[in-house]
């Protein structure tokens, strides 16, 4: 039995520190870690613990919130895992943190035969794909001329312009990211891209929609099966055992902090994000290992 845990993270915090030293835990788990093409890779590998265990991606992503390089970087950690034999592969950020033992997770994994991929079953995320977004829509720090630009584009939307047509592609789910999918899970998604090739053109100027991409290609297959529904179908991101606070703000979701151990805990999900970037290690441990 094996589990890849592929994470992607663009800076170095505390709760990536906290997560890779757990994982490394089990002599079972392979971690593969995706630093975004800004971030310093020499710091962040000097910054983690050197195990073979361990192996960071050589070709980086550029990654931009809501543009298709989250996809693009989701997609190098899947093809990437490829070369190894899994039963699970969790896909992981550098704000997330393990509720329980990595023992504990990889027990419950290898007595599982579901895809933990949380989705919206009321969502329509059509406009999402049928919407075109230009590279630039999705620079943090814009010129004027590119403000100006965006402002365009979404006058444009609004006369239904710049768009495409998107009647070619299968019903669209969406949902959250973060997800944990069996091996079989990953090898149909890599064969559904690899032989549809119109299916990965129709994102590349979508927006959000690394919360669209993966989930359609399940929900379209013979795994819909297999998807595991929580008992509240409204709480998305548990689908993906996911512990993710959408509700109290200030900011949505919730950073995470010590205020919140108790109800991370209680959630019985098997990882939290996302937690603040400077939260003590050391009461990491004490809270989540020995209690």
């Amino acid at each position: 039995m094996n589990f890849i845990y592929g994470i992607m993270c663009h800076q170095l915090t505390n709760p990536l520190v906290y997560l890779v030293n757990e994982l490394i835990k089990s002599s079972h788990s392979k971690i593969l870690i995706h630093v975004d093409k800004k971030s310093d890779l020499d710091h962040i590998k000097k910054s983690l613990p050197s195990s073979s265990q361990i192996e960071f991606l050589v070709e980086r992503v550029d990654v931009y919130w809501g543009g298709y390089t989250q996809i693009e970087a989701t997609l190098k950690l899947l093809n990437y895992a490829n070369q190894f034999e899994y039963n699970y592969f969790s896909l992981l950020s550098g704000d997330d943190i393990p509720l329980t033992s990595i023992e504990s997770i990889e027990k419950y994994l290898l007595s599982s035969d579901q895809e933990y991929i949380g989705y919206e079953l009321q969502a329509d995320p059509r406009n999402r794909i049928k919407y075109l977004y230009p590279d630039f829509f999705f620079i943090k720090e814009k010129s004027v001329l590119e403000k100006i630009k965006c402002k365009l584009i979404i006058f444009l939307h609004k006369l239904g312009l710049y768009t495409q047509n998107i009647e070619g592609l299968p019903k669209l789910y969406k949902g959250s990211l973060w997800f944990i999918l069996s091996y079989q899970a990953v090898q149909y998604i890599l064969d559904f891209i690899k032989n549809n090739k119109g299916y990965d053109l129709a994102f590349r100027k979508s927006l959000c929609a690394d919360e669209v991409y993966f989930h359609t290609i399940i929900q379209n297959s013979y795994l819909q099966e297999r998807i595991y529904h929580p008992e509240d179908e409204e709480q998305v991101s548990e689908g993906g055992l996911r512990y993710i606070d959408w509700m109290s703000g200030p900011d949505y979701p919730k950073i995470l902090d010590e205020s919140d151990f108790d109800k991370m805990k209680q959630s019985g999900m098997l990882f939290a994000r996302k937690v603040k970037a400077n939260i003590d290690i050391d009461l990491l441990k004490q809270y989540f290992q020995y209690s």
